[in-house]
């Protein structure tokens, strides 16, 4: 029987930086990895994953609502892993703060988008931003399977 994770991240733009997570290395998921801000979508929010996300970027980094511009979903990752689906809901937006809180989750950064590529990141973030980077205009949310270290993509139609 297959169960079923989703989760909501999101990539917080402010001027050229981009806000990222260093996950603690003792997390269970992606520990030591660096990761957009997010995490799981709580029972009541599943019709709606635009709210889990902006509680997820308040909780882990003290960013409100009213302090975001322009959140909008531009990806959706699925992954099989053993007996589990993942569904991760991305979106993108701009932060008009730089200031932050600490996180449980690890440490939060500020790092130059044209260094991003360079963060040890999952494979499935890192092949998603690579899209991102070749379609940075493009107003279509963009769906991706993950699987065998590679990335199928495909648009949801509007």
């Amino acid at each position: 029987m297959i169960s079923v994770r989703t989760m909501t991240g999101a990539f917080l733009f402010n001027n050229d930086d981009v806000l990222m997570l260093k996950r603690s290395s003792i997390k269970k998921i992606a520990p030591g990895l660096w990761s957009c801000v997010g995490g799981h979508v709580e029972a009541h929010e599943f019709n709606s994953p635009v709210i889990s996300c902006f509680r997820e970027i308040a909780e882990e980094t003290g960013i409100l609502q009213n302090e975001i511009k322009n959140l909008t979903l531009r990806y959706v990752l699925l992954r099989q892993k053993e007996d589990e689906l993942n569904q991760h809901y991305i979106f993108f937006g701009n932060s008009i703060t730089r200031n932050v809180i600490n996180c449980d989750e690890g440490e939060l950064q500020w790092v130059k988008t044209s260094a991003l590529s360079n963060l040890q990141m999952s494979m499935s973030l890192r092949l998603m931003y690579e899209h991102y980077q070749q379609n940075p205009k493009s107003d279509n949310i963009w769906t991706g399977t993950y699987g065998d270290g590679k990335m199928l993509w495909g648009q949801l139609l509007k």
